[in-house]
């Protein structure tokens, strides 16, 4: 398959494949027509890619996504490794959340004294 016509199937800009590609997420061989040289990708690049994508969902970086590919391709994680990397992960999202809380703590509060110095202008006008 071409760059084209994965990006197309995948619902992805061929530059985004490229990236993946780039981060060794996924592969290609070159393949030559003419004078010109192509990217040929198998056809099981598509569940790769869909891989990708749960992973990510899940709150996974790219960079993090890699050796998950490479582990479960290879099937070298024993099922302790996999506990605790699940674990180690569940700890980095409950870190992002926490982080998120903060934030949110933040953006309420300026929002509220600034709906107070919106009202002090409004009667003050009035």
């Amino acid at each position: 398959m071409l760059i084209n016509e994965v990006a197309r199937i995948a619902g992805m800009s061929k530059d985004g494949i490229r990236h993946y590609e780039e981060m060794g997420l996924i592969a290609s061989s070159p393949r030559q027509a003419g004078s010109r040289f192509y990217r040929d990708y198998d056809p099981a690049v598509l569940e790769v890619i869909e891989q990708i994508r749960q992973a990510q969902r899940l709150g996974f970086s790219l960079k993090e996504i890699g050796p998950l590919l490479k582990a479960h391709g290879s099937a070298r994680l024993t099922p302790e490794e996999t506990v605790a990397f699940l674990q180690d992960r569940l700890v980095a999202i409950h870190e992002k959340q926490a982080a998120l809380r903060e934030i949110e703590e933040f953006i309420s509060e300026k929002l509220e004294r600034y709906r107070r110095v919106v009202d002090e202008l409004e009667k003050a006008s009035a």
